[in-house]
C-alpha cells in the first residue's frame, strides 16, 4: 500500500510539474515554477539583445524541466561562447552563466578582420574595447595555436606584444610595444624564447632594435 501510494503520488507530481497551458500568443505556459526571469552573467562579447531574443522561448516555460538541448544549439550559434552553466533559483528564475572564448590576437587577411583563440579559432570581429590592445597577425598563418602555445610555455611577456608577421617559409617574426623585432628560424626556436626573454631585460641589449636569430647559433644585433 506504501509503494502504491509513493507511485501515485510521483505521477501526480509529474503531471503537476509538465502542466502547461496553451495562452493567447500560442506558447507552452506551465502553470507551476513557470520561469518569469532569466538572468544571464558574465558576457564581454556576446550580442546580448540577440541571446535574450534566441531565450525568448523559455518564458513561462517550466523551470524544473528545461530543454537543455535546445539550448546548446542556441549556445553553439553565437560565434564567442565556449559553454553554459544554468542555475535554477525556484520558483521562476533562471540564471545562465556564459563562459566565453578568449580571443589573444586580431588576424589581418586581405583587408579583413578576426580574433584569434590560442587554439587557432576564428572569431568574427568588431570592435571590443576589452580586446583593443591584442596583437595583430600579419600573414596566412597556419600554425599560430603551436606557435602561441611555445610562448606560454617560454613565458614571454606577451602582453608587450604589438605584432606577429608570418613569413611563408613558414617562421615568424615578433614585434613589441617598444618596437623591438626577434626574427625567429623557421625550427627549433623554442630555447631562443628563453633566452629572448633574459636579453630583451639586459640593459646592455637596450639599445638595439632588432634581435635576428635565423642563422643557426648567431644573434645578429642591429
Amino acid at each position: 500500500m506504501i509503494r502504491v501510494n509513493k507511485l501515485l503520488l510521483l505521477i501526480i507530481l509529474f503531471f503537476i510539474l509538465t502542466s502547461y497551458n496553451f495562452n493567447e500568443q500560442k506558447k507552452n505556459v506551465s502553470l507551476f515554477f513557470p520561469i518569469k526571469e532569466i538572468i544571464i552573467e558574465n558576457t564581454t562579447a556576446v550580442d546580448l539583445t540577440k541571446l535574450k531574443s534566441d531565450l525568448d522561448f523559455l518564458n513561462n516555460t517550466n523551470l524544473f524541466f528545461l530543454n537543455k538541448e535546445k539550448l546548446v544549439d542556441i549556445a553553439n550559434k553565437h560565434n564567442f561562447i565556449s559553454s553554459i552553466k544554468l542555475k535554477k533559483k525556484y520558483p521562476n528564475t533562471l540564471k545562465i552563466l556564459i563562459f566565453e572564448k578568449e580571443p589573444v590576437a586580431i588576424q589581418i587577411i586581405e583587408k579583413n578582420k578576426y580574433y584569434i583563440t590560442k587554439n587557432g579559432e576564428q572569431l568574427n570581429y568588431f570592435n571590443l574595447e576589452t580586446y583593443q590592445d591584442l596583437p595583430v597577425i600579419f600573414g596566412h598563418q597556419n600554425n599560430f595555436s603551436y606557435f602561441f602555445k611555445e610562448l606560454e610555455k617560454s613565458n614571454f611577456l606577451i602582453e608587450e606584444i604589438k605584432g606577429f608577421y608570418y613569413f611563408d617559409v613558414g617562421r615568424w617574426d615578433i614585434v613589441l610595444k617598444n618596437e623591438k623585432t626577434i626574427k625567429l628560424p623557421e625550427k627549433d626556436y623554442q630555447d631562443i624564447l628563453l633566452k629572448v626573454n633574459l636579453i630583451l631585460n639586459d640593459n646592455n641589449f637596450s639599445k638595439y632594435k632588432i634581435f635576428d636569430y635565423r642563422i643557426k647559433d648567431q644573434l645578429i644585433l642591429q
